[in-house]
């Protein structure tokens, strides 16, 4: 092997390096959309506004929830909207206030079905215990 050749591959190496600088980086962090930088760099890489973009999407700091069992955007990588999820509180309006209209009473099955509703809400963590009191006793005086 002469000394031409030895560069050459040097040169090589180092521009693959840098072509795939993206997507090493996201496998490196363990990004949640590691595959799809890969394609993406892949596919576009070979523009600079396209390994800009991935480069920057590689290296942006995704927010994981810090409970366990919470999403962190899927190792297929395909929930491109990782921090998308917000904590919603429920208020109920205080009792005798609607405004606009007066509020009807609830049949005993629609009560059921409030109740069975707020109950899925609950388990699945979307209001928590002083949430879930607060509304059931608001359906109960509806009753």
């Amino acid at each position: 092997m002469n000394d031409d050749t030895a560069w050459v591959l040097v040169a090589v190496t180092v521009c693959v390096a840098i072509y795939g600088l993206p997507s090493i980086i996201a496998f490196h962090r363990g990004h949640p959309n590691r595959w799809v930088i890969l394609a993406v760099n892949g596919l576009f890489g070979g523009t600079l506004v396209g390994w800009v973009a991935v480069l920057v999407w590689a290296l942006h700091a995704v927010q994981r929830p810090e409970q366990p069992g919470a999403s962190q955007g899927g190792e297929s990588g395909l929930n491109l909207f990782v921090n998308d999820t917000r904590r919603v509180a429920l208020v109920a309006a205080p009792h005798g206030e609607v405004v606009g209209s007066v509020r009807p009473a609830l049949s005993p099955a629609d009560a059921v079905r409030e109740l069975e509703r707020l109950g899925d809400l609950r388990t699945a963590g979307h209001i928590d215990e002083g949430e879930h009191r607060a509304l059931k006793s608001a359906v109960l005086r509806r009753l």
